[in-house]
């Protein structure tokens, strides 16, 4: 029993570590580093604000505000998914060096998406204060709503790692598959901009993402609490999809050493 409770507490300093040293690298030769967590957003947002307020016919700062409450946790969510892919092949040069449970890789790039997440919502804020008009107590829900998204990701992103793990050229598929999900789910448009009963309101009023999208939605643009259906919905995939990942890659742990 000691022995397994050192090697747990060996993986998880493993974890940490890794996912410190993998922030470092991965801004130490830009010339702005962290800065970018704050720019990157600001700039999509505006170029994002500029275009589609004229399609949803709506004023660019109103609608700037409405394309945050979901457009930071699905950027979260997707690059959670698209960093966890690769993860397992990517961390070949330590499975066959050392021991290391293939559980460690996906879950640091999990570790810096999260961390550059937190950096993400400070700007988020910042543009808040200049963009909205009323700011309302239901913006205290939004670190509790980032849970889902987190589950969610990191679910996905554990299943896209062991099938990448076996068939590389799945990169394609899973980038198409988040495209196809972003443009077809209301964080680019609102849901009443459709005819009720037409096949776009259909589909984003069914698309599981109308749920994910609401816990942000709600609190930063309508000024209102997430419904017991948001959270039912967004809890239970969130878990089924985490599960199921973590299930994955237990089953197939032991064979990944010899598709790396």
């Amino acid at each position: 029993m000691d022995e397994r409770k050192t090697m747990d507490i060996a993986a998880q300093r493993f974890t940490w570590l890794y996912a410190k040293s993998l922030l470092k690298l991965k801004y130490r030769y830009t010339s702005l580093g962290f800065l970018w967590n704050f720019l990157e957003p600001a700039l999509f947002l505006t170029v994002l604000s500029v275009v589609f307020s004229v399609v949803n016919r709506m004023d660019t700062s109103d609608y700037a505000v409405f394309l945050f409450g979901a457009l930071v946790p699905w950027r979260y969510f997707e690059k959670v998914v698209t960093t966890c892919m690769d993860s397992i092949a990517g961390g070949e040069w330590l499975l066959k060096k050392m021991y290391v449970s293939p559980f460690a890789l996906p879950l640091t790039r999990w570790i810096v998406a999260s961390v550059e997440f937190l950096f993400s919502l400070v700007i988020v804020f910042a543009l808040f204060a200049m963009l909205k008009d009323n700011w309302t107590v239901h913006l205290l829900i939004l670190p509790l709503a980032i849970l889902p998204w987190a589950m969610l990701g990191l679910g996905i992103g554990l299943v896209c790692a062991v099938v990448y793990t076996f068939f590389r050229d799945i990169r394609t598929i899973v980038q198409m598959v988040l495209m196809l999900a972003f443009f077809s789910s209301p964080i680019l448009f609102k849901a009443d901009l459709f005819h009720d009963h037409s096949l776009q309101s259909l589909i984003v009023r069914y698309h599981p993402i109308t749920y994910f999208a609401a816990l942000f939605q709600k609190p930063v643009y309508y000024g209102m609490w997430p419904g017991i259906d948001d959270w039912l919905v967004t809890t239970t995939v969130g878990t089924v999809s985490l599960l199921v990942g973590l299930g994955l890659v237990n089953k197939y742990k032991d064979k990944f050493y010899f598709y790396l």
